[in-house]
């Protein structure tokens, strides 16, 4: 045969090839969709419902609500406060009016919403911060001295010491150059002498690395920044004739004058006192947390006789020393006495979890278990839970692993169904570590699966990372 023809048979062939494949795909098609499987539902390891937080959620809300009528409150109370500071700014410095009678009463409802702890907790306290030291300020021009702490009963000592004192320094560092513009080197030199007793009274507190301390700065700056002024009116040969430094317009104002001496000793007193409770409060509190932390090592070593003991230390150490201190200092509340009820939470409920296999519920513990303590000890509390899957998974305990996994899952689901997390805490930072927690815990499932499958024991990669933090 030609080699024509051999080609074109070979052409025809490939042809035929291509068009029965064609339309083969279609047929195939057609006979596997009734023959094809269906996936099947997830594998469920739940067999319980969830945890019911439904009374933590409406507290929840209920403290948003009250969080945002704080913020409300704030910027209603900012804006009628840069008004009377506007209306200052033009001439009209004295009191009384529509603007003034709404920055009073919006003040008085920042005193009523509670403390100052519980301003400071809502943010409110930066408010309340400006108009003492708007009122701190106006003081000074009617007078040139501070504002007495008995003006304003209902501030806190903090707040006070932030708005009336700190903040009143650095407006008068921005008075003074408005007077050094006209030359006013009197004005200027009372604001000086001002400042500088500020200062002296600053430097015998302790403000440590909080909120104070960062504010005190200005402090310096402000005096700084006025002296530096006077250096240079005088360099321009500015005078205020006889007046002396220490001295007012009349010559006779002295540093007893100008401070209130006798209100702000019963700050410093309050303030030298709080420091004494805090430091008391943090070495009492190691003793608790450190006989919860050790709670739960013996309950991992199944060793509950000394597990109960501890944990009756925690419960006595919390009631006969911590709780008499933080309800005396409500702010100490926070911090490491928080710490001790969270660990303590945590404690309890690996206890009765190990005993009963349930998680306890807020209303189960004392009233003094406030829900961030709660929240906080119930996301540690997987991070036991998962330690322990890993001694059952060593222990080829399939049922065992199949429980941790269950509790914490549930626990995951339950918060995740909240419709908002709690504010404090910074619980949402545990979120992720307790959804990782669970993806491991079920990974080990499966490679004990395969352990059960191939009928021998072999160690699981997933035990080993199972125990995650939280």
């Amino acid at each position: 045969m030609a080699l024509s023809s051999i080609a074109y048979l070979g052409r025809r062939t490939a042809t035929l090839l291509v068009t029965r494949l064609a339309l083969a795909p279609s047929n195939i098609a057609v006979q596997s969709l009734s023959t094809m499987p269906m996936p099947q539902p997830p594998h469920r390891y739940l067999t319980s419902s969830l945890l019911d937080l439904s009374d933590l959620n409406a507290q929840i809300a209920l403290d948003e609500e009250k969080r945002q009528a704080a913020f409300e409150l704030s910027r209603e109370l900012g804006s009628a406060l840069a008004k009377r500071k506007a209306a200052a700014e033009i001439g009209e410095a004295g009191e009384g009016g529509d603007v003034d009678a709404t920055l009073g009463a919006l003040v008085a409802r920042a005193f009523e919403s509670g403390s100052d702890h519980d301003r400071r907790r809502n943010n409110l306290s930066w408010k309340v911060e400006d108009y003492l030291r708007h009122k701190a300020y106006s003081h000074f021009l009617a007078t040139g001295n501070l504002l007495p702490p008995s003006a304003v009963p209902q501030a806190g000592d903090e707040e006070f010491l932030a708005g009336a004192c700190i903040g009143l320094s650095q407006d008068l560092a921005r008075y003074a150059v408005g007077r050094a513009t006209v030359r006013d080197v009197a004005s200027v030199r009372l604001a000086r002498d001002l400042v500088s007793d500020i200062m002296d009274y600053l430097l015998e507190f302790d403000f440590r690395n909080g909120p104070l301390r960062r504010k005190y700065d200005g402090t310096k700056y402000a005096l700084k920044s006025l002296e530096t002024i006077l250096y240079e009116l005088s360099v321009t040969g500015a005078t205020d004739g006889d007046a002396k430094a220490g001295e007012g317009a009349d010559g006779v104002e002295t540093k007893e004058d100008r401070m209130p001496k006798q209100d702000l000793d019963r700050i410093l007193l309050r303030m030298q006192q709080y420091d004494e409770r805090r430091e008391n409060l943090i070495k009492l509190c190691r003793d608790g947390q450190k006989a919860a932390k050790q709670s739960i090592f013996a309950l991992h070593r199944g060793d509950k006789e000394k597990a109960a003991k501890l944990l009756k230390a925690c419960e006595d150490n919390v009631r006969d020393d911590l709780l008499p201190i933080v309800n005396e200092e409500p702010g100490l509340r926070h911090g490491s006495f928080a710490n001790v009820l969270e660990e303590y939470v945590e404690a309890r409920m690996f206890q009765t979890w190990l005993e009963t296999g349930t998680v306890l519920k807020l209303s189960d513990f004392e009233p003094h278990i406030d829900m961030d303590a709660y929240f906080g000890g119930l996301c540690d509390l997987t991070g036991e839970v998962g330690r322990s899957a890993v001694t059952r998974g060593t222990a080829r305990d399939t049922d065992g692993v199949r429980r941790c996994l269950e509790t914490n899952m549930s626990i995951l689901l339950s918060i995740q169904s909240l419709t908002r997390l709690p504010p404090g805490g910074g619980l949402h930072k545990k979120i992720e570590p307790l959804r990782r927690s669970v993806e491991k815990l079920e990974r080990m499932m499966y490679e004990m699966s395969l352990t059960e499958a191939a009928g021998r024991a072999v160690a699981t990669e997933a035990a080993e990372g199972a125990a995650v933090d939280t």
